[in-house]
């Protein structure tokens, strides 16, 4: 039909205009469908007969509760209520599809669906699959996918494609920036000391920039795992066992027995071969035809054990002078006075002459041995009591 003004909302009436109850005999208070202020605002009849509203008269009526003075009788539907205040007027719950819903609550009741989660969102943002998985920056449940994923159970996978795929800051103040907990115990965690990064698994911690320096702390005592974990101990575990060994150890320092002072590092440890060789002090070496130039040698640290394997077919010497054993590695050290270890022949044939031979020298800061002879321990041999043929093996221990 025709109007003038403004058009009408369309609307519902969902208005009770009147309501029944069974009396008990006993009962003197009832509840009604809709509010009301007063006891005026309704016609009550009981048994059809009307009663008047007011405190000491029939009955009152405040919010949603009727009140009589005194209980009605029992009878079904002998209590007859009549509202008389205006309908309530509920607009339909449509809305215009190009027009902004501002709402403060609200349950949607139907299927939910939105490219993002706000008003400037251009892409799926966030998908929450049928597996109530939460899922960032990807569409599917799937690890290899790049994106974020929460799953159901509490895992979770960050994945990217040639960049850091999780980055933690903690500001102001050093402390554990990731901790890992098993039943609810820590087991672990990494955090800042002094600004460097500190790992702290079982009963190891690293310290230093990188992890300079790899520390026992003292097992499951609570207060050295709570807090930063700083409590060391010392010598407190073992590094592998028995039966379940590491394989190679390679280190770039000293390694440390049975104390901590320098008297017990351990800097060097190697195997190896040299070739042992005739040389004199004098003039150019001999010439030699060598049959075995055999050497072996273990250095520990300063100290050098070593063995050596000669054998000739031919002698010449070219000059006079004393007759050296040459070709060692190593320099003896240069701070110990005269002689360097104790070195002697196990088997001699052909060098010494009648006097034999006693054992060998190396002076220090020098790499040749000298040779002496047994009927004169001090005397160095010379080059002439080598026979053009013969074969000796030596060994001993030199300081370096």
């Amino acid at each position: 039909m025709a109007y003038i003004g403004k058009a009408p909302n369309t609307a519902i009436v969902n208005q009770t205009t009147s309501q029944s109850f069974n009396g008990t005999g006993s009962a003197t208070a009832f509840t009604l469908n809709r509010s009301v202020n007063v006891g005026e605002d309704l016609e009550v009849f009981v048994n059809n007969v009307q009663q008047e509203p007011g405190s000491g008269k029939s009955y009152t009526a405040s919010g949603t509760t009727l009140t009589f003075d005194e209980a009605p009788p029992s009878g079904t539907g002998n209590v007859y209520v009549i509202y008389r205040g205006e309908a309530t007027i509920n607009p339909r719950l449509e809305h215009d599809a190009n027009s902004a819903l501002a709402a403060t609550t609200g349950t949607f009741t139907g299927a939910f669906t939105s490219p993002g989660i706000d008003d400037n969102a251009d892409a799926t943002a966030i998908t929450i699959d049928s597996s109530e998985n939460v899922l960032v920056d990807k569409t599917s449940s799937n690890y290899q996918t790049v994106g974020h994923e929460l799953r159901d159970g509490g895992r979770a996978f960050h994945t990217a494609d040639g960049g850091k795929t999780l980055s933690l800051n903690r500001l102001s103040s050093d402390g554990g920036i990731l901790d890992f907990y098993k039943d609810n115990t820590e087991v672990g965690n990494v955090q800042s000391r002094s600004g460097v990064t500190s790992f702290f698994v079982g009963d190891v911690r690293t310290t230093g920039a990188g992890g300079a320096s790899l520390h026992p702390i003292g097992g499951n005592t609570p207060s050295i795992r709570g807090g930063n974990h700083s409590a060391l101990v010392d010598n407190y575990m073992d590094l592998g066992s028995s039966g379940n060994r590491f394989k190679d150890l390679y280190l770039g320092g000293n390694l440390y027995l049975g104390g901590t002072g320098s008297a017990n590092a351990l800097d060097d440890y190697e195997t190896g071969t040299w070739t042992p060789a005739f040389d004199n002090t004098v003039g150019n070496g001999p010439t030699v035809t060598y049959t075995y130039q055999i050497g072996r040698y273990t250095k520990v640290g300063n100290r050098v054990h070593w063995t050596a394997r000669i054998s000739w077919s031919a002698f010449s010497m070219n000059g006079s002078g004393y007759a050296l054993l040459a070709g060692f590695p190593f320099t003896a050290d240069g701070t110990t006075a005269f002689s360097q270890g104790s070195n002697t022949f196990g088997y001699a044939n052909g060098i010494g002459g009648s006097d034999g031979l006693s054992g060998l020298y190396i002076d220090a800061g020098a790499n040749k041995f000298y040779m002496t002879t047994s009927a004169n321990p001090t005397a160095e041999l010379l080059g002439s009591n080598i026979a053009s043929s013969g074969t000796f093996y030596c060994g001993g221990s030199v300081q370096v």
